[in-house]
């Protein structure tokens, strides 16, 4: 595992984070893998098998919140080759709707990322909540 690879993970994780924050899907989309075998399992268990089915709940997301908070702790990254990634850690998100409720969720977060041409993507994502959160 290269120190050049994890820097580069780590700069691309916050990368993603402040696109999300900034609620830019085209920015938050070039972080994944397009593809139709996507998939993201998400906290309320909820799995979008594909990428169009994920982007569609994104977009549904990033225009009714007003505001949309992510941030990533504890970042573990196991690099394979410098070409293939996993990533382990904590997240937490804050969204406020147009209404001023604030819905907060945290727990662990893993990634399964993958170096494609000179670009690290997300190939898989899996969020689930802490168990103090009630689900």
């Amino acid at each position: 595992m290269s120190v050049e690879a994890v820097k580069e993970l780590d700069d691309f994780f916050r990368s993603m984070r402040q696109a999300c924050n900034s609620r830019d899907l085209k920015l938050y989309r070039s972080h994944f893998w397009t593809d139709k075998r996507f998939q993201n399992l998400d906290a309320s268990g909820r799995i979008d098998d594909g990428w169009g089915a994920y982007e569609e709940i994104l977009d549904q997301d990033f225009r009714y919140m007003d505001k949309v908070t992510l941030e990533f702790r504890d970042l573990k990254f196991q690099v394979f080759g410098d070409d293939f990634a996993s990533v382990i850690g904590f997240w937490k998100v804050d969204q406020v709707d147009p209404d001023g409720r604030s819905i907060e969720q945290s727990g662990r977060v893993s990634f399964t990322a993958s170096r494609m041409r000179d670009d690290w993507k997300i190939v898989h994502q899996h969020f689930s909540v802490d168990a103090e959160d009630g689900v």
